[in-house]
């Protein structure tokens, strides 16, 4: 029995050690400046791009086609409208490899407004998660024998409990290996696209633009006259009746004179 429990508390200490601090697991810090790859280096690689051109759901159609040959995938892919100009947005993952040469194939497809690649070195996080993952692993090995040996009820629930909680740690720390390895295989690239708006065509004024001109200033003032004499008309009418009365006493009386 004091053997049995002396071994359970060197594996728990032994996977307690390879866990290390909980609250740093699977963090990566942000790189500052690109990293140049050197061999059984790890790398993360990400590119943002800017893009203008002149039909946007084409362009969207040929990034779709370019990251295929590639062999990598679309992540995610939006087309909004504004008025009458056409706006889109695509994230594309690409093998890492393939990164530079799907940026300048994507480039070639209008004016390229912005560019930023960015590199991270991420060797170090991968040999920590590996070295714990090992370490873990042995240590359920060894759980895994205790428990075949357990005497005893008490020491068959601590040594499954144990063997549980390590379990859970291994689960979660393949996991974040297995993220990592994914951001490190493929690349993010992710491109916005813009429409090229054309600069209107200036023509400078002629005889003909002038005849038009006047032409259409003479049918407009023509039109306000007739409008002003129809909307005099009826009012000239009035005072026509009204007039024919006054003019007969003004005569009337100049005769009696």
């Amino acid at each position: 029995m004091p053997l049995l429990t002396a071994g359970l508390g060197a594996i728990i200490l032994l996977a307690g050690c390879a866990g290390g601090d909980s609250t740093t697991q699977g963090e990566i810090a942000p790189a500052q400046n690109p990293v140049t790859s050197e061999p059984g280096a790890e790398i993360i690689r990400n590119a943002d791009m800017s893009l203008r051109v002149t039909d946007v759901r084409e362009t969207v159609d040929r990034i779709d086609s370019i990251t295929a040959q590639a062999g990598g995938r679309i992540a995610s892919e939006s087309v909004t409208s504004t008025g009458d100009s056409l706006y889109a947005s695509v994230t594309a993952r690409v093998p890492t490899d393939r990164l530079d040469s799907v940026i300048t194939a994507v480039g070639d497809l209008g004016e390229v407004m912005s560019l930023s690649v960015v590199a991270e070195d991420v060797t170090a996080q991968g040999a920590d998660l590996d070295a714990r993952i090992e370490a873990l692993q042995v240590s359920i090995t060894r759980l895994r024998q205790l428990l075949a040996s357990a005497e005893t009820t008490k020491d068959l629930i601590e040594i499954e409990a144990e063997l549980t909680a390590r379990q859970a740690e291994l689960d979660s720390l393949v996991a974040q290996r297995a993220a990592l390895s994914d951001l490190v295989a493929l690349s993010t690239l992710n491109v916005t696209v813009d429409p090229r708006s054309e600069a209107a065509v200036w023509t400078p004024p002629g005889f003909v633009s002038g005849l038009e001109s006047g032409w259409n200033a003479l049918r407009t003032v023509t039109s306000g006259l007739v409008t002003l004499l129809g909307f005099l008309l009826p009012f000239l009418g009035v005072l026509a009746i009204l007039a024919v009365p006054i003019v007969l006493l003004i005569f009337l009386l100049r005769r009696r004179k």
